[in-house]
């Protein structure tokens, strides 16, 4: 036992060493005192690189646009691809059709692999392979060992190009999606959220939802007409990491994905989504549970308006902060009505964002708790935030802004997002200092343009004999009939 954690002691000491060697500490530079022990005034530490690294953007002779972000701490490859395809596109009756389209691409096997033989072939060389569709994009992902890249690649385009969209697979993939559906109401929270967005983007494919008709109707045929309608190389977009030598992986890429051809499809017209400015609006599902679900909010901005950044600092100070929020003062501190509550502006990038907030509480409080949160609303509006507010607002977003860089595979994301949207190059990079710059004058104007208590369309899931009339003061109550 003493000689283990012997052992163990003297590996700390060589690793701290190595630590120190490899650049942390300048030991040449060092000057010593009394011959001995060097001073620690004079210990010089290497500058701490605080840039965002950039990927390397190429697009191959089919259109195909690569970014490529060298990684060479493990043997390891990580590929990301995004597809310019998503429900939004889908055809009216048939809602659903972009998600199963998703499931089946790499469970239901390629042309020339059965869906067993490309389990079977993943697993030998421990990769993986998974795809999906949402709602403005596609995505599939490959990681496999740097020595399997070309092996990796290949299964990849296969699955992107060739899918086999197996019968059975289908078939499976459908009846758990229609199984999702008829639980979807079992679970207040989402099925509350769901709602909210359909009043909210009423009209809009971002407000359609998928049902057990619409599902039950999607056939094998449509699955593979839609993968061919938006699956070419010129909707794709490839991201890779770990690592790879650039030269050979492009040589790769042109040799596995050059004979692939394609042209740009043509895309269905998508209904604008249209802020009407029509007043708030309160709807009630009738369930019987011990506290009510509020989701509540109304059409907000897009990440490309001026006040996008003034925006993130309002959001955090009045609901987005966790335990020291506005409202989580108000309504679970102060008051002791929720245990849950929070808001939070989801900003569009291509379509008009919203503004949500939500609480759980006891049923009888239900109407205490949206006088409060359309309280706490109303003076963001009238007074702002503190100059304190915003400073502690400021660093913590700056602060969490660092996370979503810490892995290759991450920023790689990120950098493919902002090109995807078409968002300025420098987003990422200007992103701490726009935020920084936020004034309280400028969290003022933000909130009183973003904020409109008086224009909430109120989602509440309950019980109807507890809640009463209460939720008559906001409003004429519609009833929700959950049929989904």
């Amino acid at each position: 036992m003493k000689l283990s954690k012997l052992l163990v002691v003297l590996c700390l000491h060589i690793s701290m060493i190595t630590a120190c060697y490899n650049g942390v500490i300048h030991v040449k530079d060092l000057e010593t005192s009394n011959g001995n022990r060097p001073k620690l005034a004079n210990i010089k530490f290497r500058s701490i690189d605080t840039s965002i690294p950039k990927t390397k953007r190429v697009i191959l002779k089919n259109g195909i646009i690569v970014h490529l972000m060298p990684n060479n701490e493990l043997p390891l490859l990580s590929v990301f691809a995004m597809i310019r395809t998503g429900s939004i596109w889908e055809p009216s009756g048939k809602e659903g059709l972009a998600l199963l389209t998703g499931m089946t691409m790499r469970s239901g096997g390629t042309k020339s692999m059965t869906p067993s033989n490309l389990d079977e072939t993943l697993e030998f060389v421990a990769g993986s392979i998974e795809t999906s569709i949402g709602l403005e994009y596609g995505s599939a992902s490959l990681d496999v060992l740097s020595k399997d890249t070309e092996q990796g690649l290949r299964l990849l385009a296969e699955v992107l190009r060739h899918p086999r969209f197996d019968q059975s697979r289908f078939e499976l993939a459908k009846a758990r999606m229609l199984d999702t559906i008829k639980r979807e109401n079992d679970d207040p929270t989402k099925a509350a959220m769901r709602e909210l967005n359909k009043v909210l983007y009423n009209g809009s494919p971002y407000g359609s939802i998928k049902t057990t008709e619409s599902v039950s109707s999607i056939t094998l045929e449509d699955v593979k007409a839609f993968h061919k309608d938006f699956f070419t190389p010129r909707t794709i977009m490839l991201g890779i990491t770990g690592e790879f030598n650039e030269a050979k992986i492009i040589d790769k890429l042109e040799s596995i994905f050059g004979d692939w051809k394609g042209t740009y499809p043509t895309y269905p017209k998508v209904n604008p989504v249209v802020n009407l400015n029509i007043q708030g609006g309160v709807y009630l599902a009738k369930k019987k549970l011990p506290q009510s679900v509020i989701r509540a909010g109304t059409l907000a901005g897009t990440r490309s308006d001026p006040d996008y950044f003034a925006v993130r600092v309002m959001d955090y100070i009045l609901g987005g902060s966790g335990f020291t929020s506005r409202l989580v003062q108000k309504v679970r501190t102060d008051s002791g009505l929720a245990y849950s509550v929070w808001s939070y502006t989801f900003a569009g990038r291509w379509e008009l964002g919203r503004f949500i907030a939500g609480a759980e509480t006891k049923a009888s409080n239900t109407a205490e708790v949206i006088d409060l949160i359309i309280e706490e609303m109303k003076r963001m509006r009238t007074i702002g935030a503190t100059e304190t507010e915003i400073k502690d607002a400021k660093e913590s977003i700056v602060n969490q802004f660092i996370f979503i860089f810490d892995k290759p595979l991450s920023l790689l994301k990120q950098r493919m997002i902002v090109d995807y949207y078409g968002m300025p190059d420098n987003y990422l990079e200007s992103y701490r200092e726009k935020i920084m710059a936020v004034t309280v004058n400028d969290v003022l104007v933000a909130s009183k343009k973003r904020l409109k208590p008086d224009k909430l369309q109120i989602v509440v899931f309950g019980d109807p004999v507890v809640i009463g009339e209460s939720l008559s003061k906001f409003g004429e109550t519609a009833f929700i009939k959950l049929n989904h």
